[in-house]
């Protein structure tokens, strides 16, 4: 709902936009002044209601009193007279008294509705001040009921038959209870808000067609006319493909005029961008380098026939948008600001750089980028070339990979495990902590070979490497020595139970089958373990005595582990 009317809201034009927020202000404007004009009637009839309870509490007083002084007030019958010729009082609804607990316990009870109190009735005789409340119940004619306190005084209010002159100053001897008609007031109030309604839509509307012929004056005599004659040019400028014509600048309305700058110095920029184009059109189309030109702001002017080839972007992809579009994601904003921070300080900047292909394929590229410059040393292009380095990049890798890593298991292989060795031991010397490095040799593993053949033994190999990666933590190294043999380096560790717990978790997790094609086959490791600094001082002596320990393993039955033991053993036998 919301999205449809932003769209209606912006088809809308200047003008028609302009009447509506005018016209939405003068009704708002209109609701809160009927509103407040409203509520102060009202509070005045609330005023007068309370005023002529207030007067005819005061005319019940006086009438008791007289009662008293001429000696009738103790006959009921003359109070409840009273009363009811108080009832006929203009706009009074109904009315009673109710006595006070001190006045009741001195003279009796009075009359049924001298003796009845109510919530206002408690609060006006506890409090001796007035309360009132609106009364609206449900098919009732609304009401004010207003409880007035008599309040006992030396004076003629105070020496009547709810005192009888025994009442101490400034006690409350009983209240008045008066309910007021407020029915015809109200009447009266909702011909005020339909008088005022009418008079507001008269007004409305007399204001709303006077500002739509003033808006609309003033909007075709300043912004219509002098939009549509800068809209014809341009019009005559894009039929003929003149870009040596120029918009005339209307002084008389410094917008439009400006406008008309604007767009003249567009034009000086995409005659003097063509004129550079030309240029470099035969080298666009022989190059086989991708090649892009902006202009000054970074939008795309033209690409060659290799962008599209390299990228999967046709030229109609993008022109006019900013280079950033292939943009992979993988250079921060600061790479980004400093390398235009160089173009900008030296006119140009190479480097290696990623970007994303239009199927989404990341690529790495070469990208060399140089500013053009006019006379006066103003940059008015930019022009970028860039190769696709991937081939070189993926021979990089998988030299880097056979230098470092086992083909088969992918694990490190010997000489990239002796580097981090030697760089853990060097941490843990600093550190005063312990390595643990275990040597493992897979049990009968050339009569698999044997009888099942090289291909089973590899893929063996392959589902041994996964077992032993998940036995040991991330920072913890697993290598393949060759053949047959493994090596893990589990760094900082505080003792020897620490090696066990992993030694224990390879042996229960090579207790189940490995799956080569058809065959199922359980295998287990001869392990041999060493701790440094504990068994040896260096590398080379550590990896020594692991192997030791595992020979001890192997002759003492294979499938266990066995730490380095410094006495001589006896290791002959079937390894």
């Amino acid at each position: 709902m919301m999205k449809m009317l932003r769209l209606r809201w912006n088809a809308l034009g200047v003008q028609e936009k302009l009447h509506i927020l005018i016209q939405g202000s003068l009704v708002i404007l209109f609701v809160f002044s009927t509103n407040w004009l409203v509520e102060r009637f009202e509070k005045q009839i609330i005023s007068h209601a309370e005023q002529r309870a207030d007067e005819v509490a005061d005319g019940l007083i006086n009438g008791m009193n007289m009662l008293m002084l001429t000696g009738m007030a103790s006959d009921p019958a003359n109070r409840k007279l009273l009363l009811e010729k108080m009832r006929h009082s203009d706009g009074v609804s109904d009315l009673r008294i109710v006595r006070g607990l001190s006045v009741v316990a001195q003279y009796g009870p009075g009359l049924p509705e001298e003796q009845a109190q109510d919530e206002m009735d408690r609060t006006a005789l506890a409090t001796g001040k007035s309360a009132f409340k609106r009364l609206e119940e449900t098919g009732r004619p609304p009401e004010l009921r207003v409880v007035v306190p008599f309040i006992a005084k030396q004076n003629f209010r105070g020496t009547n038959c709810l005192s009888c002159h025994e009442a101490a100053e400034g006690s409350v001897n009983g209240v008045a209870s008066v309910n007021i008609d407020l029915s015809q007031d109200m009447a009266n109030l909702t011909d005020i808000k339909l008088n005022l309604w009418v008079g507001h839509v008269v007004i409305q509307i007399f204001l709303s067609l006077l500002i739509y012929f003033v808006v609309r004056k003033l909007l075709t005599r300043n912004i219509a006319l002098p939009v549509k004659k800068l809209q014809l040019t341009m019009s005559e400028i894009q039929r003929n493909n003149d870009l040596s014509k120029r918009a005339d600048v209307d002084e008389q309305n410094p917008d439009i005029g400006e406008m008309a700058r604007t767009f003249n110095a567009l034009l000086s920029s995409l005659e003097r961008a063509n004129e550079r184009l030309e240029l470099f059109a035969k080298m666009f189309e022989n190059s086989g380098e991708a090649i892009i030109i902006t202009d000054a702001d970074r939008r795309i002017l033209m690409v060659n026939p290799a962008f599209e080839l390299i990228t999967q972007y046709s030229s109609a992809d993008v022109v006019g948008k900013d280079p950033a579009l292939l943009s992979s994601g993988r250079q921060s904003k600061d790479f980004y600001r400093l390398m235009w921070a160089a173009i900008e300080a030296s006119g140009q900047w190479q480097g290696e750089i990623w970007n994303r292909r239009k199927n989404g394929d990341i690529f790495p590229e070469w990208l060399s980028i140089g500013a053009v410059k006019n006379f006066k040393g103003q940059v008015i292009n930019y022009i970028s070339s860039f190769s696709d380095i991937t081939a070189r990049k993926e021979a990089q890798r998988r030299i880097e990979f056979l230098a470092h890593y086992d083909i088969l298991t992918r694990l490190p292989n010997r000489a990239l495990f002796g580097d981090r060795m030697k760089h853990a031991l060097l941490v843990a010397s600093r550190s005063k902590s312990k390595v643990g490095l275990m040597f493992l040799d897979l049990d009968k593993f050339k009569s698999i070979n044997d009888t099942l053949g090289h291909l089973a033994g590899d893929q063996l190999l392959q589902s041994v490497a996964e077992r032993l990666l998940s036995c040991v933590r991330q920072s913890d190294t697993v290598c393949r020595q060759g053949g047959d043999e493994f090596m893990i380096l589990l760094e900082e560790i505080s003792s020897a139970e620490d090696i066990e717990r992993v030694a224990q978790k390879i042996m229960v997790a090579m207790s189940v089958a490995h799956q080569m094609g058809e065959v199922e086959k359980i295998v287990s490791f001869s392990i041999g373990v060493a701790i440094y600094p504990d068994d040896a001082a260096d590398d080379e002596m550590l990896t020594h005595c692991a192997d030791q320990a595992m020979y001890l393993a192997k002759s003492s039955g294979r499938n266990n582990f066995k730490l380095y033991n410094p006495e001589p053993a006896d290791v002959s036998g079937d390894v």
